[in-house]
């Protein structure tokens, strides 16, 4: 039984191995890694963008409690973008026999649509991962406050 409209006659659907991969595994392997990035961007800004504004609340050196916090939090983003890459790359591999064609073709003919989710999350999360190393370096080349009397 297919379930396209009867209409549609012979027509395959265009995502005929969706069933092999759970839906939740499509979207994490989608969106996992920009989430856990733009968390961690918004938790780095919150715990470390305007250190300086009050040097009493700071600690020695103008170094407030963000920064191992917000050390602690790019690890686990990083840790989340690796997994939103491997559930894509488990999506890709449980349907890459939807259509025809090597990677080429799933991007340019749009055919095997399940196939094609698996495989932009394959591409995405590695440049999010490199993103959330980057701002992770962050605490590590911010300078600390210099209480210098104007």
């Amino acid at each position: 039984m297919s379930a396209l409209h009867p209409l549609a006659g012979s027509v395959a659907h265009p995502s005929p191995h969706r069933r092999r991969a759970a839906p939740w595994m499509v979207v994490a392997g989608l969106f996992a890694a920009p989430v856990s990035w733009s968390m961690q961007l918004f938790a780095s800004y919150v715990l470390s963008g305007d250190r300086c504004h009050d040097l009493e609340t700071a600690g020695p050196g103008g170094v407030g409690m963000g920064s191992g916090l917000t050390t602690a939090l790019g690890v686990v983003a990083i840790a989340v973008c690796s997994c939103g890459f491997w559930f894509a790359y488990r999506t890709w591999r449980l349907t890459r026999g939807e259509a025809p064609g090597d990677h080429h073709e799933a991007l340019t003919a749009g055919n095997g649509r399940t196939r094609f989710l698996g495989l932009c999350g394959m591409i995405a999360s590695p440049i999010f991962i490199i993103a959330a190393l980057v701002l992770l370096l962050v605490p590590l080349l911010e300078s600390p406050c210099i209480n210098v009397p104007l």
